[in-house]
């Protein structure tokens, strides 16, 4: 008589069906994500300028890392279903296939490459100053930025248009510019290495001591948003906060009036956080 140990082991069960099913599930949500379908709000926030270049690139190479993240797991799960320890079978020796992994290696690479030429031309748009609007136009406003530990100062023009005298208007943690215009600042930092960030302009740029960096936006919607220091200055880095206040052409010069008003003559000779670039301007013109 037959006993239990001498019966055949049951049929491993076949689980192609649903791995397939998975595989054709994790392709078809990859190819969501590349076409841009997964553009969710949450995942950036509103962009209220002209630099859209920056979120195209985003979503691009969202969607290959997407892509190749679903197809990469996808393939573990099967691999592990497929290859899986079964009741009598013995596990079998494998070798590597040197034609595989060049594929696996030169595709990355071409994609990898194709990404750097693009993301060249953004970076050409934002950051050269070849590609700025022109500071000596009419249309511009040109803004100076002065980073400390840990706030943030701005100053403008006064009456005489020009930089660098007693009129100019200053003003700590908010930044005024008015809609639909060329902005141009120029970045300075008093201390440590600070970063500009106008999320909702796709901008960010680091401020180094001893240098001023130019760079430029153009805001097209009004409203109040966020200016944070993105590079850890310190302590109180948290606390390096501003904000950005997009307004019509006619409420920026009231409010520019206004803070002429408010402080009279020699403005930034009485703002003691501009003292200090005085001295460096007077010192580096000796």
């Amino acid at each position: 008589m037959a006993t239990s140990h001498d019966s055949p082991p049951p049929p491993a069960r076949n689980p192609g069906g649903a791995v397939i099913g998975l595989l054709i599930f994790l392709v078809g949500m990859s190819l969501v994500v590349w076409t841009g379908g997964l553009r969710m709000p949450a995942v950036l926030p509103e962009n209220i300028g002209t630099n859209t270049a920056v979120d195209d690139l985003f979503w691009i190479i969202f969607g290959v890392t997407g892509f190749f993240f679903l197809l990469t797991e996808g393939l573990l799960v099967y691999y592990c279903v497929k290859y899986r320890r079964k009741p009598g079978q013995k596990a079998q020796p494998m070798h590597g296939n040197h034609t595989l992994e060049l594929i696996w290696t030169f595709i990355p690479g071409v994609i990898l490459f194709v990404l750097a030429v693009m993301q060249t031309g953004v970076w050409s748009q934002n950051k050269y100053k070849s590609e700025m609007p022109d500071p000596e136009a009419k249309e511009t406003i040109v803004v100076q930025v002065f980073g400390k530990q840990f706030e943030w100062h701005f100053r403008y023009p006064g009456p005489d248009g020009e930089f660098k005298t007693a009129d100019d208007i200053t003003s700590g943690g908010e930044l005024h510019v008015p809609v639909d215009h060329d902005v141009i600042v120029r970045l300075q930092t008093k201390d440590v290495l600070h970063s500009f960030w106008l999320p909702n302009l796709r901008l960010k740029q680091d401020l180094v001591p001893g240098l001023t960096i130019p760079q430029w936006f153009k805001p097209i919607k009004t409203g109040r948003y966020e200016i944070v220091c993105a590079e850890l200055c310190g302590a109180g880095h948290t606390r390096m906060r501003g904000l950005l206040f997009v307004q019509t052409a006619e409420e920026f010069e009231a409010w520019k009036k206004k803070q002429y008003e408010k402080n009279g003559e020699h403005i930034a000779d009485k703002d003691e956080n501009w003292k200090f670039w005085y001295q460096r301007v007077q010192e580096a013109s000796k």
